[in-house]
C-alpha cells in the first residue's frame, strides 16, 4: 500500500497565529492524515519529514503563508439558488421588480414557481412594502415568492399563498407574521422565518432535489474556496445538509463545512441522538440556530427603544423569551452548540438571559454564540464577555447598512456594529459574510473591518472609525475565532503541529500591504489537508 508523500514548504514568510511560535519559515504537512507535522525553521521542519521515503518539497521564494480562512456565518444553499433565481437588486421601485419577475415567468410553464430575491424597499419611493396585487396583475398563473435583501421578509402573490394554504383565517405562526391590511386582507408580505417557512415548505414539497442544484452548490463552494476560504459554518435546513452529504460522498465537497440546523429540527436531532461533532473532518454537525429577532432594514430587529420616527415600533421578538430559554436549555442538554440570531439590543439582552440561565445547568459542553449583534447595550457587551459568548459578526454589514442604521437608529448608530468595543471587552470575535446577503469575498470583508467603508466606494470616509479593527485582530477572527466558535480550535484556525494542514499561500504579505489593496489579494494556492485545492505551487 502506498501513501501520499508529505508536503514540505520552504523559504516562506509564515504567520502561524500560534502564540508560542507566531512566525516561521517552513511548514510540513503529512498528506496521509492531512495534519501538520512541523512548523518552524527549515532545519527543524526538514527533520520532521526525515522518516518518510519521499517528500514533495516546494521553495516558495519568500511568499507568505497564513492559516486558511473560515467563514463563520453563511447560507450556502441559498447562495447557490441565488444564481438561478430572479435578481431584483437595483430595482428602482416595485413596478420595476415586477417587470423582471414577469419576464422570467414568460419563459416558464404556467403553474411553476417563480422565485427571486434582493428587492429592498428602503431604496424605493416612500420606502413602503409592496403588495400582492402588483404581482397578481402581472403574474397571475405562477406562484411567486420573492425574498427581500435581508431574507427576513418575503413578497408573494395570491397563488403562492394558496399553494401554501394561507388565507385570512390562518393565524400568525410562531416566529412569524402574516401581513394583513386594516380590513384583515392578506397583503402578500410575510415577516420572518415562521411565516416564510410556510411558503418554502410548499415549494420544497413540489420540488425534488435536482442535480443542477447540487452542481450550483459545488460551483459556489469552489468559488469561495478559490478566494481563500477553507471552511464555512452554514445555517440552513436539512435539504441543504442532504446536498452537502451528496457532494461529500462523491469526494467533491470543496471546503470543510460545520452545520447549524434550524431550531425546528432540534427535537428531531435530539431524538436520534445527534450531538455537536458528529461527522468527520469535512462535514460535521455543530449545533442549532435560533432566531431572537428580525432585521434592521425591515424594521423587525427587537429594540429596547423604538425605531427613529416610529414611536410604536420596537421590532419583533420572533422567539418569546421563555421559549428561547427552553430551546437553549434543550440544546445544551442534547450536547449541541447554540447560535442565536440577535440584531437589536433587546434581542441581544433576551438571548443573553436565556444563555445565562442555561449556565446554571452546569458548565455547558458546547459554545454559545450570538449572530450579528448589530446593536448591544454596554452592560450586555460586558455580560457576553463574562459568559464566554462568541460574537459572530459580519463586518460587511457595517459598510452596507450604515445609511439605514443612521436613519433608523439615530444617535444609537454610533455604538452599532461595535467590533472594537466587543473585542476590548474580551468577547471572542468570529468573522463571517452572511452570504448571499453580502459578499463572501474574505478580502473585501477584512477591508471593511479595518477601513469601515466599502472598497467599491474607497473615497467615502470610514464610518465610526473608533470601531475599526487592526488587521491582526480581524485575521484572528477569520481563523482562530471562527474555529473557536464551532469548538474546532484543536483542529483548525492556526498553523501548529497536530492541526489540520489548511493554509493559504499569498503573493504578498497582507500585513505590509496598504489597507486599500487587501481586496485585490488572490491566493497563489489554497491548501486543505496538505492538498493543493486551488491555484498551483
Amino acid at each position: 500500500m502506498s501513501f501520499p508523500t508529505p508536503l514540505l514548504l520552504l523559504n516562506a514568510n509564515i504567520h502561524t497565529l500560534y502564540e508560542t511560535q507566531p512566525h516561521a519559515e517552513a511548514l510540513a504537512i503529512e498528506r496521509a492524515t492531512g495534519r501538520i507535522l512541523a512548523v518552524g525553521t527549515a532545519q527543524d521542519v526538514r527533520a520532521s519529514v526525515g522518516p518518510f521515503a519521499a517528500v514533495e518539497t516546494v521553495d516558495l521564494q519568500g511568499q507568505t503563508i497564513i492559516p486558511g480562512l473560515i467563514d463563520a456565518h453563511t447560507h450556502l444553499l441559498s447562495t447557490a439558488r441565488d444564481t438561478a433565481e430572479v435578481d431584483l437588486a437595483g430595482s428602482v421601485d416595485a413596478a420595476a421588480a415586477v417587470a423582471r419577475v414577469a419576464a422570467r415567468a414568460a419563459t416558464q410553464p404556467a403553474g411553476t414557481w417563480v422565485r427571486g430575491r434582493h428587492w429592498n424597499q428602503q431604496f424605493w419611493p416612500g420606502r413602503q412594502f409592496p403588495s400582492r396585487a402588483l404581482l397578481d396583475a402581472a403574474v397571475p398563473d405562477h406562484p411567486v415568492a420573492l425574498w427581500a435583501h435581508s431574507q427576513h421578509v418575503m413578497w408573494v402573490n395570491s397563488l403562492a399563498l394558496a399553494r401554501a394554504g394561507i388565507d385570512t383565517q390562518t393565524p400568525d405562526p410562531p416566529g412569524g407574521v402574516i401581513g394583513r391590511d386594516d380590513q384583515g386582507a392578506l397583503t402578500g408580505i410575510l415577516y420572518e422565518m415562521g411565516a416564510t417557512d410556510l411558503i418554502d415548505a410548499a415549494w420544497e414539497t413540489e420540488s425534488d432535489i435536482a442535480e443542477t442544484e447540487v452542481a450550483a452548490l459545488e460551483r459556489i463552494l469552489r468559488g469561495m474556496m478559490a478566494r481563500g476560504l477553507t471552511g464555512a459554518h452554514t445555517m440552513e435546513s436539512g435539504r441543504s445538509l442532504q446536498m452537502m452529504q451528496r457532494l461529500h460522498a462523491r469526494g467533491r465537497l470543496p471546503l470543510r463545512v460545520n452545520y447549524y440546523l434550524r431550531v425546528n429540527q432540534l427535537d428531531a436531532a435530539r431524538a436520534v441522538g445527534l450531538e455537536a461533532g458528529f461527522g468527520d473532518d469535512w462535514l460535521r454537525l455543530a449545533g442549532i440556530k435560533i432566531f431572537a429577532d428580525g432585521a434592521l432594514g425591515t424594521r423587525t430587529a427587537a429594540m429596547l427603544q423604538p425605531f427613529a420616527g416610529e414611536p410604536q415600533n420596537y421590532g419583533i421578538l420572533t422567539t418569546p423569551a421563555d421559549v428561547l430559554e427552553a430551546r437553549v436549555q434543550s440544546a445544551v442538554r442534547g450536547g449541541l452548540g447554540v447560535a442565536i440570531h440577535a440584531i437589536g439590543d433587546r434581542a441581544v439582552r433576551v438571548a443573553l438571559d436565556g444563555i445565562e440561565r442555561a449556565h446554571a445547568l452546569g458548565a455547558p459542553t458546547r459554545r454559545f454564540r450570538l449572530e450579528h449583534i448589530q446593536l448591544a447595550a454596554s452592560a450586555d457587551v460586558a455580560r457576553m464577555a463574562r459568559l464566554g459568548v462568541i460574537g459572530s459578526v459580519q463586518p460587511f454589514h457595517a459598510v452596507s447598512d450604515r445609511d439605514v442604521a443612521d436613519r433608523l437608529w439615530g444617535k444609537r448608530a454610533a455604538r452599532s456594529y461595535a467590533y472594537q468595543t466587543l473585542a476590548e471587552a474580551g468577547v471572542r470575535l468570529a468573522f463571517g459574510s452572511d452570504v448571499p446577503i453580502e459578499t463572501a469575498d474574505p478580502w473585501r470583508i477584512l477591508h471593511a473591518a479595518i477601513a469601515r467603508t466599502d472598497d467599491a466606494t474607497p473615497d467615502r470616509p470610514g464610518w465610526h472609525m473608533a470601531e475599526a479593527l487592526s488587521l491582526a485582530r480581524a485575521l484572528w477572527a477569520y481563523t482562530v475565532g471562527a474555529a473557536w466558535a464551532a469548538s474546532d480550535e484543536t483542529r483548525l484556525g492556526r498553523l501548529a503541529p497536530g492541526l489540520l494542514g489548511d493554509c493559504l499561500v499569498l503573493p504578498a504579505d497582507p500585513f505590509t500591504l496598504p489597507t486599500r489593496e487587501l481586496p485585490l489579494i488572490t491566493p497563489t494556492a489554497v491548501i486543505i489537508g496538505g492538498q493543493v485545492k486551488s491555484g498551483a505551487l
